[in-house]
């Protein structure tokens, strides 16, 4: 057993999240520098496939980096990261997050005051600086995931009966004990942890922070949500890469809990179960179609072409069409063809991605009208419909990869009508700005047309730039107006991101789509993170 120095471990297990990680370790050696203690940075790798420690490790030498050869989930990670620690206190901090500098030292000193804290959370916000409401939660039983299902807890979020879920009738600026902290920022004193034995890895993924949390409180001690500092959590960016098997964990994971810890009859039980069940459902469905413009498209295009297909092969046959003899039987082929087409689109990832894949919508496309011919053979009073969807599904197919082809691959006005190109204002003046405005205007950046820089953080204005900045963070939303802004990308220096979007989340931004670059702009290399603050 390692014997425990003073100062903080900081544990994060990474999965296919590059980009963000890289943030991320920013981020944390940034608040490191500002910390009076020791800092320990432990990454555990759960075999990503997205050159995650080749690339990274170079970058950050002084982590400790743990490999697996296969994805252990959330809390195994952590347990093989938390047994190589050796300071008094162990953060597990998700790596889609970021920290702010006076983080650490807000949670050392909270420690040192309170003897009877068990695991310890901070305040997490989204994007666009809104409270996540998952910082801080009671443990789940019927008649709270009741009231979360049914709405009644957003409709009366300050009552203490139905707010209980995510005890949203606490003031989230005050410092409050709590059943239950979020296992993407949860401190614990590293002691503590190795006598509860650890996360329970019966848990792949979700539910291992509240068991560990309900442990703790059986162990005497308490947990506490402290919000004199906070993180910003992007949220979900593991799970995109296996978005099904996401949503079948937090299943699973409620399930694990309430047999483990909740003694319930038959009844209650198989109501909570339903009740997550449904709750995951709903979760999986929306973060599946974020891209309503491509799916609306999508829809248009497949009824389209079957009305057309249709009335075409029914004139050319000589047939009524079908719509006037039977409209119920018609519009039960259309809400069938736009299901078909969307459901394995969604499945896919199709709706949730910024990038295109053309061979993604070819198979998924084609699959589908494949299961669609078939289930119409059981339909032996329409036997002519099968040629309509033969042609159908030949047609769909061509139009739905031509307009993505044209948008994504043709000329830059081709692009731009399609919304392809974005005109782009880039936060930062120093070299890495600079740095991206040049592989924007020259071409090496596709899809974006860049107009000028925005003046962050303030300072003298180097010479270089002087002539191309466009304003300051005040102005950005009417600049946004005047210049026809699309689009802003962050381009500041290490260590200098949360307080950037801290700043953003503020002043608003309207529509505009923000990214923030992470790593070296350069030809081929260039990381983009989309923080989605206009959605």
């Amino acid at each position: 057993m390692i014997e425990a120095g003073r100062g903080i471990s900081v544990v994060i297990v990474s999965y296919n999240v590059r980009e963000v990680l890289d943030a991320c370790l920013q981020s944390v050696y940034h608040a490191a520098a500002h910390f009076s203690g020791a800092l320990e940075v432990i990454v555990f790798d759960n075999d990503s496939r997205d050159a995650t420690v080749s690339l990274l490790k170079p970058r950050w030498p002084g982590a400790v980096w743990i490999s697996s050869d296969r994805n252990l989930g959330f809390g195994s990670g952590c347990n093989r990261g938390a047994a190589v620690a050796t300071k008094e206190l162990l953060l597990f901090l998700n790596p889609d997050t970021l920290v702010r500098e006076d983080t650490f030292q807000v949670l050392w000193d909270f420690f040192q005051g309170r003897d009877d804290a068990g695991a310890v959370g901070c305040k997490i916000v989204n994007r666009d600086g809104s409270l996540q409401l998952a910082c801080k939660r009671s443990f789940p039983s019927p008649q709270v995931a009741a009231f979360k299902l049914i709405g009644l807890g957003s409709l009366f979020p300050k009552s203490r009966v139905f707010g209980r879920y995510n005890l949203t009738y606490l003031d989230e600026n005050e410092t409050h004990e709590v059943d239950a902290v979020s296992g993407s920022f949860l401190s614990i004193r590293t002691e503590l942890f190795r006598e509860l034995g650890g996360f329970d890895e019966d848990f792949f993924m979700y539910g291992e922070d509240l068991d560990l949390c309900f442990r703790v409180k059986l162990r005497g001690k308490r947990n506490y949500y402290h919000p004199q500092t906070q993180v910003i959590h992007f949220k979900g960016e593991s799970a995109k890469s296996r978005p099904l098997g996401s949503f079948l964990d937090f299943h699973e994971a409620m399930v694990i809990f309430s047999k483990k810890h909740l003694e319930l009859r038959t009844l209650p039980s198989i109501l909570l179960n339903a009740g997550i069940l449904l709750m995951a459902l709903g979760k999986f469905i929306s973060s599946r179609f974020q891209k309503w413009p491509r799916w609306s498209a999508d829809i248009l295009i497949v009824n389209a072409v079957f009305f057309v297909v249709t009335y075409v092969y029914e004139r050319a046959m000589g047939q009524a069409f079908m719509f006037s003899v039977d409209p119920g039987l018609y519009l039960f082929w259309h809400a069938l063809a736009s299901f078909a087409v969307l459901l394995p689109l969604a499945y896919a990832g199709e709706y949730g991605r910024a990038v295109v894949r053309s061979r993604t919508v070819l198979l998924s496309v084609s699959m589908s009208f494949l299961a669609f011919f078939s289930f119409s053979f059981f339909m032996k009073e329409r036997a002519y419909s099968r040629i309509v969807f033969l042609l159908a599904a030949v047609a769909s197919v061509a139009l739905l990869l031509g307009w993505r082809t044209a948008a994504d691959h043709g000329g830059r006005f081709w692009r731009k009508i399609m919304g392809g190109i974005k005109r782009v204002a880039i936060l930062g003046t120093a070299d890495r700005a600079r740095a991206l405005a040049e592989l924007i205007q020259s071409e090496n950046l596709e899809g974006y047309e860049f107009v000028g820089f925005i003046h962050f953080p303030q300072g003298p204005l180097p010479q270089e730039v002087r002539a191309n900045v466009i304003g300051d963070l005040e102005s950005l939303p009417s600049l946004a107006r005047k210049l026809d802004l699309q689009a802003v990308i962050i381009a500041l220096e290490e260590g200098t991101y949360p307080t950037a979007l801290q700043v953003i989340a503020g002043h608003g931004t309207g529509n505009l789509e923000v990214k923030m670059l992470v790593g070296p702009p350069q030809p081929d290399s260039y990381s983009l993170i989309d923080l989605n603050f206009a959605k």
